[in-house]
């Protein structure tokens, strides 16, 4: 690629805006009249990499005219998290593309989608004058999860309401996306079963725990 420094204020990428229909977003910016090209690099928050360590294959070409068309850029979330979008400016000449390292924040925006949904449920079996009882547990989730993301619950008389309300237990499947019913478990007659976050808010920040 042919990066060059960026020399006038009138080469940046400046006001880019949002908006955001999930799991599309619409990205608009102020196009300076002597670019040509923009190329759209795309990335999660975490990953974002210095201008000079970007590979061309990690970018997107954008023209005016596709700009013009679809009155900006229109995008999908497919990760989890935030999402970060730079507009790099190009200009064409004698043939060549050339490609500005415009690195400060005014070509830079983050964008945080809707949270992956995780749903649960947890169905008893009682036996009559039986001093146990069996648990079946059921997660359905939207994208494959490492089984250390979840653990479950177990607490005597009642309901546990938070990681720290009973004894905790990891599972030892991962999930893949779609329904995943573990095997029963027995355990005494007053005990329940909640599941949980492994790592509480770090997790909720990307997924959503939802009782089905």
């Amino acid at each position: 690629m042919n990066w060059e420094p960026i020399s006038s204020p009138n080469h940046e990428i400046k006001d880019v805006k949002k908006t955001l229909q999930d799991p599309e977003v619409h990205l608009s910016w102020f196009w300076p009249k002597e670019i040509d090209f923009v190329y759209i690099y795309k990335t999660s928050a975490d990953s974002v990499k210095p201008i000079s360590e970007i590979d061309e294959r990690e970018l997107k070409l954008y023209t005016r005219e596709e700009y013009k068309v679809s009155q900006g850029y229109v995008g999908r979330l497919d990760t989890i998290g935030r999402t970060a979008y730079r507009i790099l400016p190009c200009q064409k000449r004698e043939g060549k593309l050339i490609v500005f390292m415009q690195e400060n924040e005014k070509n830079l925006i983050y964008i945080t989608g809707s949270r992956a949904k995780i749903y649960f449920s947890i169905a008893y079996k009682n036996k009559l004058f039986q001093s146990r009882k069996k648990v079946k547990m059921s997660i359905m989730t939207e994208l494959p999860i490492e089984k250390e993301l979840l653990v479950y619950v177990k607490k005597s008389g009642g309901v546990p309401i938070s990681l720290e309300d009973g004894s905790v237990y990891p599972f030892i499947r991962d999930f893949p996306a779609g329904k995943t019913v573990t095997p029963e478990i027995e355990i005494d007659k007053n005990e329940f079963i909640r599941i949980f976050f492994n790592n509480g808010k770090k997790s909720a920040q990307h997924y959503e725990l939802i009782p089905d």
